[in-house]
């Protein structure tokens, strides 16, 4: 089967640095030398023709188009508009997106720096998973006849906030975030099950083993990753790729969890609008729940 990716298929990015960001792990050498550039001083940057800014990569001005092309532009010029527009206005509050948290930041200033990460994080995966990749994916999870997510470490938690969703509307869904649960679980699929690795950097072999296992027992693959060419990928059938950076106090596995939950949250919602007795379910679920003995009713 054909692996269906999440890469650009949308209009000319709105938050070009964020989506560069974003994407950087999962570019050519070649492409990443000039995002580096081009992230390095957006100001500067789009002032650079296309011989000047292959000449600062270290590249080839075709490099420089196949870059501009893969953020979502027609060519190099398209880019260089977009990052003069948003050069002088990536600010929250006075506090620069691209600026880190510092040992001497007051906790008022790490709050508005974690909100501008948050937001340009949420942006950023809401413009590169590709809509018609993920209705593809909500398609196979409404299918399946069982579910297994595999997230070891924070994207363990992705994995069990998934499988709780899924469980709510009735699907058979578990998570498993230790390697040889995984591996087990990974070997006892077949066709009509489904099989989803959730890691950022798509090389985590607790998640990146026991999808390789699943694929090969013929279970669909589905990877959630901030590497389109990671290891991970390699074994999805289908790829959903997540925004999320690393910085300063912040490790990967934090910084790709707000990409990684809108991505849950937009599979649970797919799935809950389009299974039948999914809205049956969610309201048998919750009386489940928030009805016991002493509670009062509203």
């Amino acid at each position: 089967m054909t692996r269906e990716f999440s890469g650009p298929a949308t209009p000319a990015p709105s938050d070009v640095v964020a989506r560069l960001r974003a994407m950087l792990p999962g570019l050519t050498p070649a492409e990443a030398r000039i995002g580096r550039v081009l992230l390095s001083d957006t100001t500067a940057a789009s002032a650079l023709t296309v011989n000047e800014l292959a000449e600062c990569a270290a590249s080839s001005t075709a490099s420089v188009v196949r870059t501009a092309r893969r953020l979502g532009f027609e060519g190099y010029p398209q880019l260089r508009l977009a990052l003069a527009a948003q050069g002088g206005a990536d600010h929250h509050g006075g506090v620069p997106v691209g600026a880190d948290i510092a040992d001497g930041d007051g906790i008022g200033v790490v709050l508005t720096k974690l909100a501008a990460f948050e937001s340009e994080q949420l942006r950023a995966t809401a413009e590169l998973v590709d809509p018609v990749a993920l209705e593809k994916v909500i398609d196979l999870i409404r299918a399946a006849r069982r579910i297994d997510v595999y997230g070891i470490g924070a994207s363990g938690l992705v994995a069990e906030d998934l499988t709780a969703k899924l469980n709510r509307v009735g699907l058979v869904a578990r998570a498993y975030t230790e390697h040889d649960a995984a591996m087990v679980s990974a070997s006892l699929l077949g066709p009509a099950d489904l099989a989803i690795g959730v890691s950022h950097s798509g090389e985590n072999l607790g998640t990146v083993a026991p999808l390789q296992s699943a694929r090969s027992t013929g279970a669909g693959t589905v990877a959630i990753t901030g590497a389109a060419r990671s290891r991970l990928a390699v074994h999805g059938e289908h790829v959903l790729v997540t925004a999320g950076r690393e910085f300063g106090f912040r490790s990967a596995a934090m910084a790709s969890r707000a990409g990684q939950l809108l991505l849950v949250d937009a599979i649970f919602v797919g799935v809950a609008q389009t299974l039948p007795g999914a809205r049956a379910a969610l309201e048998r679920t919750y009386a489940a729940v928030t009805t016991h003995p002493g509670r009062k009713e509203s």
